[in-house]
């Protein structure tokens, strides 16, 4: 019927009922391991994703002041493999217990990405002028935010480039 008290609970409402004040909760600033974890959950990683190799691996690959922005994972040929689109590269990477197999790609080397879907699963191939990646993933919703955010890049890519055309002339 009740919940049960914690002793945190308690203490804060004795510390209430003395003061009689409402006392905030102190904020406290978060790892960057729980950063990475938070921003891969805000982008719909699942659960059993979150346990897996590459996921634990991430925050050793990110850099403090580096966002996640887009995330695929799935398997592809030579195992499970994770895609993570940041706000300043693309890394491709494959985490088995005695190695990892990492490619880091800038925004200029990406070329497109394409998405299909068929029943419950889906293709992301991402094209680069180095190598085509391709995942099979059944989370809809991180390929399609990862498409969405690498597209996005790739048009402020070519507009750039218009740009500087336009000012050389």
């Amino acid at each position: 019927m009740y919940e049960s008290l914690t002793s945190n609970n308690l203490h804060r409402s004795r510390l209430m009922n003395l003061r009689k004040i409402w006392l905030p909760k102190r904020p406290h600033k978060l790892t960057h391991k729980q950063r990475i974890a938070l921003e891969l959950r805000k982008l719909g990683v699942s659960e059993f994703a979150m346990y897996r190799m590459e996921s634990r691996y991430l925050p050793t690959i990110i850099h403090d002041k580096e966002h996640l922005r887009g995330v695929v994972y799935g398997h592809c040929k030579v195992g499970f493999a994770m895609l993570v689109a940041t706000d300043r590269r693309v890394i491709f990477f494959d985490k088995k217990p005695l190695f990892v197999n990492k490619d880091e790609l800038t925004y200029d080397v990406v070329s497109g990405v394409s998405f299909s879907a068929a029943g419950l699963g889906s293709t992301v191939t991402l094209h680069t002028r180095v190598n085509d990646y391709t995942l099979r993933t059944f989370n809809r919703k991180c390929a399609s935010t990862f498409v969405a955010y690498i597209e996005s890049r790739r048009l402020e890519h070519l507009q750039g480039d218009a740009r500087r055309a336009v000012t050389l002339l």
